[in-house]
């Protein structure tokens, strides 16, 4: 269902304008060359008929979903839609530098360590979550801010998902999912004296990240003349001279 509706807003300008040219081009040879010639059969004269009013009526379809649906609908949709997806683009990249810096703050070095069970789990209980860490008090504080501004973040986005592939999305959520884990990130303390107790949700925050820029780099190459157009736009509305 979700293929067919894609395929109605995005392709369907292509196929229509496609039938106009060919149809208007059948038009023109028929009206200006055959129609001089006598036709063969009976059979062949009325084929000719039947195949020009067909393509009279396509080009009256054609010219009416370009008036009524084209201009008025599809192109201040595809406009909103490239907006959109030009600030989920920024909104990714805002994801990826809050985990790079968890990343960072953990102190991994290599995406080795986070695929590998044994040694993720020897460096978070080498942290101990009551110690300082960036601006924050302690770590508990970090965490509860850094999930703060991913949940934003990634709601923010979300909320636009009918403009987002199915499997874009449900990285989000996943992602999500890990940030909402009870303990972790709700900025409480527990009893445990190292971060061990937050291994799972931080290794699983730092795969899905790993996985949704990638899925990034797929979701948005094919608007990134649109996207380039957008932001050279708005620079010379805004800061050109400054």
């Amino acid at each position: 269902m979700i293929k067919n509706k894609k395929f109605w807003l995005e392709e369907a300008p292509k196929l229509i304008l496609l039938c106009f040219v060919i149809s208007f081009a059948f038009i023109l040879f028929y009206e200006l060359y055959l129609i001089k010639y006598p036709s063969c059969s009976e059979t062949i004269f009325k084929l000719g008929r039947i195949s020009s009013n067909i393509s009279y009526s396509i080009i009256a379809a054609s010219v009416f979903y370009w008036i009524s649906q084209y201009i008025p609908v599809y192109l201040p949709r595809q406009q909103k839609k490239t907006i959109i997806l030009f600030n989920n683009y920024f909104r990714t990249n805002i994801i990826n530098d809050l985990v790079c810096d968890l990343k960072d703050q953990l102190g991994i070095e290599n995406d080795e360590t986070i695929q590998n069970d044994v040694e993720f789990m020897k460096l978070v209980k080498e942290i101990i979550p009551t110690d300082p860490i960036a601006e924050f008090k302690n770590w508990y504080q970090y965490l509860y801010q850094l999930k703060t501004q991913l949940i934003d973040t990634i709601r923010s986005m979300t909320l636009y998902n009918d403009y987002l592939s199915k499997e874009f999305l449900l990285e989000l959520s996943l992602l999500e999912k890990e940030l909402l884990a009870r303990y972790t990130f709700d900025g409480h303390k527990t009893l445990e004296g190292n971060l061990g107790y937050a291994k799972s949700n931080l290794q699983q925050i730092l795969i899905h990240n790993k996985h949704l820029q990638e899925l990034s780099a797929e979701e948005f190459k094919k608007y990134k003349r649109q996207f380039d157009e957008v932001g050279t736009k708005y620079r010379n509305l805004h800061y050109e001279g400054r």
